[in-house]
């Protein structure tokens, strides 16, 4: 009778294990992006852009891959924001930006942003370059 309430534990502690190695993945790839655009638009200081902005560049720049890198993306979007309490704009950039990550497109994806945006003027306050 033991046995059950055992085995509920180790399966929390897994799932919590899972997201935990999720987040720490995702704060890894932000912090790539956020060097990035350090590094290639520094005065435009797009560490500013809302989740709204980032997404509507995200689009743009998937809408630009091969079939197969937007694939990944989407994959990874359906992964980790399927859950009614992570989905939205914030989750689903952060899905992206892990996978541009780990399929090596950072610094493309940062140049996609850069140009794609004039500046920031404050947080949430950008001005497309469209």
């Amino acid at each position: 009778m033991r046995f059950r309430p055992l085995v509920l534990a180790i399966l929390a502690m897994g799932a919590a294990w899972t997201a935990n190695a999720q987040t720490d993945d995702s704060e890894v790839a932000l912090g790539h992006f956020q060097s990035q655009l350090a590094e290639q638009c520094p005065q435009k200081q797009l560490t500013l852009l809302s989740a709204r902005d980032l997404r509507d560049g995200l689009d743009d720049y998937m809408a630009s891959l091969s079939d197969d890198d937007r694939g990944k993306l989407q994959d990874a979007e359906r992964a980790h924001c399927s859950e009614a309490d992570s989905s939205g704009a914030a989750c689903v950039n952060m899905a992206d930006l892990a996978e541009a990550d780990q399929i090596g497109r950072m610094d493309d994806l940062a140049r996609w942003v850069c140009g794609a945006f004039l500046r920031c003027r404050d947080q949430n306050v950008c001005d497309y370059a469209r």
